[in-house]
């Protein structure tokens, strides 16, 4: 198997583990957080987009200005829908091709990026309560 589909596939896993841990916040648990160090889940959301912002531009053979990024209408529809947008496209371009800049690239930003988020994200989840975190699993 190519590397860029290897990626894909654990990509497609893990993205789908982010739908599950956002899946059913209600709006106020929108700025809830698991510790107070942690980031709530709109700010997660905003962090992961930043993240997607910069696989994007590393693909382009930019560099991204960390802390630069933000999102006007912090709704959380807002948030879920820019997140997963961004997302969508840089998994799109680091999966492209088999190049190995982008694969490196979308495995730190994405890939084990996202996955780190995921866990955050099912702590929070439990402490909140009602939440499976078996249900993030998709097989």
């Amino acid at each position: 198997m190519e590397a860029n589909k290897f990626l894909k596939a654990q990509l497609d896993d893990v993205g789908y583990q982010l739908n599950a841990v956002f899946a059913g916040l209600s709006d106020d648990q929108w700025n809830e957080k698991a510790t107070p160090e942690s980031m709530s889940p709109a700010e997660t959301a905003v962090h992961l987009a930043e993240c997607y912002t910069a696989m994007i531009a590393s693909a382009d053979g930019k560099e991204h200005s960390w802390g630069t990024y933000s999102i006007e209408d912090k709704s959380p529809a807002n948030l879920f829908k820019t997140m997963t947008s961004l997302r969508e496209e840089a998994v799109a371009r680091a999966t492209a091709e088999n190049d190995e800049k982008l694969v490196k690239a979308g495995s730190a930003y994405l890939s084990l990026h996202d996955a780190y988020h995921v866990g955050q994200m099912v702590t929070l989840r439990l402490k909140l309560g009602g939440f499976e975190p078996y249900s993030i699993y998709n097989h």
